[in-house]
């Protein structure tokens, strides 16, 4: 897979915490109702974020990111996040730390506090200026919040996450000012949708998905496109996104988008 040479270390903070950024938001923005229901728990730790959801079994979004820039990854980091995890009701969480920011002594701080390493996420980016969006005959139009039952029947399809319900926090998501999501419809039904998170120099890509059946039309490509473009007219200077490692379909859209394979970041999993 192509990559790029490393941008600076300001850049790599940038395209880090942005995605820690929209993990923290999507969750700490839920209503006091869908908090408690959930169990759903926020904090700042380090220069990072972490979040805690007790009612996820699968436990996607109990993990702590955008560690190690300005606050080294060290014991003390590392048994803070570890706190967090057990008053939030968890005995497993995730670490998403850049390869770049992991200590030398990582190693032995793994082993002394039960991490392992999980499974590798992939992080793509580009300049937003060199991206041109590419033409597309599929219809794309933005998302309201009457959309968010629809989007999280494609989130659950897409991403495997049957619970919790997803609906009320895409509700919330769909009147952030930061957020622009847009869907693609076939008559009445919402077939695919994706959102990006506008936070200052950063665009983030996110919560994409396309409902099986209609997988392979182009709808990823047009939703693309259409997030590029916001971007754009936000005045982002750099996309990012994230995906599994690897050589799925979801890379190479990104890469015939223009996007360029970055780094790879293994999620790294405290039991304990």
């Amino acid at each position: 897979m192509p990559t790029i040479s490393m941008p600076s270390h300001h850049d790599l903070q940038l395209i880090e915490q942005a995605e820690a950024r929209y993990n923290h938001d999507f969750l700490a923005g839920a209503t006091d109702a869908t908090r408690t229901a959930l169990g759903i728990h926020t904090a700042r730790i380090g220069d990072g974020f972490a979040t805690a959801v007790t009612a996820d079994a699968s436990g996607y979004w109990t993990k702590a990111m955008g560690l190690g820039f300005e606050t080294p990854v060290n014991d003390a980091l590392v048994l803070d996040t570890i706190d967090f995890f057990r008053r939030s009701g968890k005995d497993q969480g995730l670490f998403a730390i850049a390869p770049m920011v992991l200590p030398p002594d990582w190693e032995r701080i793994c082993a002394a506090n039960g991490i392992t390493a999980g499974p590798a996420t992939a992080k793509f980016t580009s300049r937003v200026e060199a991206l041109v969006p590419r033409p597309s005959a599929v219809a794309v139009r933005p998302l309201v919040p009457g959309d968010a039952p629809a989007w999280g029947r494609i989130t659950r399809e897409a991403f495997g996450m049957t619970d919790p319900d997803l609906t009320p926090l895409l509700a919330t998501l769909l009147d952030d000012r930061h957020v622009r999501a847009f869907g693609v419809w076939d008559g009445d039904l919402l077939v695919g949708a994706a959102a990006v998170h506008l936070l200052g120099d950063v665009a983030a890509l996110h919560t994409a998905g396309t409902l099986e059946p209609y997988r392979g039309r182009g709808i990823q490509s047009a939703l693309l496109a259409a997030r590029i473009e916001a971007a754009a007219a936000a005045g982002c200077r750099i996309l990012s996104a994230e995906t599994g490692a690897g050589t799925g379909p979801s890379s190479r859209n990104l890469a015939r988008a223009g996007l360029v394979h970055l780094y790879d970041r293994v999620s790294w999993r405290w039991s304990a």
